[in-house]
């Protein structure tokens, strides 16, 4: 497979916590990558540091077998598109306007036409079905739809690597589904996504690979059935899970915490 983008030895200090420790990873093209672990386990801070958000405090972080530092902001914009975790809107745009900010990075870099933009912005709409709410403004939409603009807005951009932040949270199930079954066919055309999920059923479903954080370290990597476990599940949440599979779709349902433990791991 090729490689798009990776993490060698990567840490992120934030004050006096270490939130991102020592950690080694890629993304490979055609490949959707789950990011999954307990609250404050530094999913979001890697994402971060992939996405060029944040600096790492030690080691490298390549895009395009190129160090990431080194590469023109113009070239990230239009490989990389990054939906984050808070997803607020503030601006009382219609929502056709705010999925077309996708495109300013080719725009930018003139590597689009006006021809481009049109069919981009289209399919964006039509893949996360916001067509009907086109001119309708941003901030009079539910937390769902406004959620669902802004990952359209993201696909408008037309990233080799789509890098996102929770982006099932706020989803009803029906698009729950919708969205993870575009990221598989993104990957099918050769590019790739890692997202954080806690959806631990999404991610054994729709990931290639799965990538398991807690405390800042990587604690596990690998295909989902293997990553997945009781044993790795209680080890690293503290609960005990019920991991199995109806219809050949793979369940997860907590029992409760492991015996001796009321809450989830220490997380940084």
């Amino acid at each position: 497979m090729t490689r798009i983008a990776g993490t060698d030895g990567v840490s992120l200090r934030l004050g006096p916590r270490v939130v991102v420790s020592d950690v080694t990873m890629h993304v490979d093209a055609g490949e959707v990558v789950a990011l999954v672990g307990p609250n404050g386990a530094g999913k979001s801070s890697l994402l971060k540091l992939l996405a060029g958000i944040a600096r790492p405090t030690t080691g490298s972080i390549d895009l395009d077998g190129q160090s990431l530092s080194t590469l023109p902001p113009s070239h990230v914009a239009t490989r990389i598109a990054y939906l984050p975790q808070a997803r607020a809107v503030h601006w009382p745009m219609p929502v056709r306007a705010i999925v077309g900010l996708g495109r300013l990075p080719r725009q930018t870099n003139g590597t689009t036409t006006p021809i481009d933009d049109v069919r981009a912005i289209d399919d964006a709409m039509r893949q996360m079905d916001i067509g009907a709410l086109a001119d309708r403004t941003v901030l009079a939409l539910s937390g769902g739809e406004q959620a669902r603009v802004l990952m359209a807005r993201a696909l408008a951009q037309e990233p080799k690597l789509l890098i996102a932040d929770e982006p099932t949270a706020g989803l009803d199930p029906g698009h729950q589904l919708a969205l993870m079954e575009i990221l598989r066919r993104r990957a099918g055309n050769g590019n790739a996504a890692i997202v954080a999920l806690h959806d631990l059923g999404l991610a054994a479903r729709y990931a290639d690979r799965v990538i398991l954080l807690d405390a800042g370290h990587i604690v596990a990597a690998g295909p989902p059935s293997e990553v997945l476990t009781q044993v790795t599940i209680a080890r690293t949440y503290g609960v005990d899970m019920l991991v199995t599979s109806v219809d050949g779709l793979p369940i997860f349902a907590p029992r409760g915490p492991v015996a001796g433990n009321s809450a989830p791991s220490a997380t940084v």
